[in-house]
């Protein structure tokens, strides 16, 4: 259960970061729209973040289990984001600081 906390929280960052890079979501989170270089900047961001969840799934076992279960994850993460910026724009920092806590919360009591 631990893992999957783990891999949810990066892949819901890596999801928040990229809606954050379209022009639509900005007007909803930020109330304006962002640079080019910002958008970029939000963009590798969120891709990196998917990818680094990617690769810890795959280190964790049978390749091809792993990747099932990354996508699985993904889905539900996807489900999450689109459901928090539909419903819940106005509060997107607080609920992106709530999910990277529980990321590192579950990476020390993974790591122990």
């Amino acid at each position: 259960m631990i893992w999957f906390l783990i891999i949810w929280s990066i892949n819901c960052v890596g999801l928040f970061a990229l809606s954050a890079a379209m022009s639509k979501h900005q007007k909803q989170i930020f109330g304006r729209e962002l640079t080019q270089k910002q958008n970029r900047w939000l963009s590798l961001v969120g891709w990196l973040t998917l990818v680094c969840a990617l690769i810890l799934c795959m280190r964790q076992g049978h390749l091809s289990n792993q990747i099932s279960y990354w996508l699985g994850v993904l889905t539900l993460s996807a489900l999450f984001c689109g459901l928090c910026l539909s419903y819940q724009a106005h509060h997107f920092k607080r609920i992106l600081l709530t999910i990277i806590l529980s990321a590192n919360a579950g990476l020390i009591l993974y790591l122990f």
